[in-house]
């Protein structure tokens, strides 16, 4: 089962490329030093289209909301574990005690100790009902198994949805003052090649998200 934090990443990224457009630009303009070059560059200058940069992982360690959920997925992961668990050994020691009934009745027989057809036909068919249970019992547990892992992942696409819509109204509001045309996602330096760190806003979204945040009281 995937953690609630590898699923989210995919879900906050948004496509990079602006920094790279950025730092051509300027280099263009510097060789050419023409004017018309220059007021293109600077009509895509930070100044007038400020741009910023979230670390998502920095966000999910740290943004206590997020870290509430995955709490709460991982909880009902060890919860589900234990439940199979218990019920995997039960199975298994009823399946030794079936073999112990099994090599039982071959010694009866190897040792002429089951005498009538009757009595014979009697034991078979007790062991062959408690080979039928036990074959039930594992088809149970495995019907389980799938049942449990389908609740999760339902479980986990439902709290991934609700921390993504969480944090997109918080952006909505968050961005009224700050003016950005632009606030991207960086997942362990994978999408953005390089950035000045006052680019960088995790801390500021970090402790306005834990401010607004009131946990649930259990």
């Amino acid at each position: 089962m995937k953690s609630i934090n590898t699923i989210l990443l995919a879900i906050l990224c948004v496509a990079v490329g602006i920094l790279y457009v950025l730092h051509f630009s300027s280099k263009k303009c510097d060789s050419a030093a023409s004017k018309d070059c220059q007021a293109v560059a600077k009509s895509v200058s930070v100044d007038s289209f400020p741009i910023a940069y979230v670390n998502v992982d920095t966000l999910l360690l740290t943004y206590q909301y997020a870290k509430d959920l995955n709490e709460s997925l991982l909880k009902k992961q060890e919860k589900s574990r234990k439940e199979l668990a218990e019920k995997d050994a039960r199975i298994r020691a009823d399946y030794a005690a079936y073999l112990k009934m099994v090599e039982a009745y071959k010694n009866k027989v190897a040792t002429g100790q089951v005498l009538t057809q009757e009595t014979r036909e009697k034991e078979e068919s007790v062991l062959m009902k408690e080979e039928a249970r036990l074959n039930k019992k594992n088809q149970e547990l495995k019907d389980l198994d799938q049942r449990l892992n389908q609740e999760l992942f339902l479980e986990q696409q439902k709290l991934n949805s609700q921390l993504r819509d969480t944090i997109n109204a918080f952006f909505a509001i968050y961005n009224q003052d700050k003016h950005y045309k632009m606030i991207l996602c960086d997942t362990g330096n994978d999408n953005i090649f390089f950035a000045e760190d006052y680019l960088n806003i995790t801390s500021d979204v970090v402790e306005a998200l834990n401010k607004q945040y009131k946990p649930v009281q259990k």
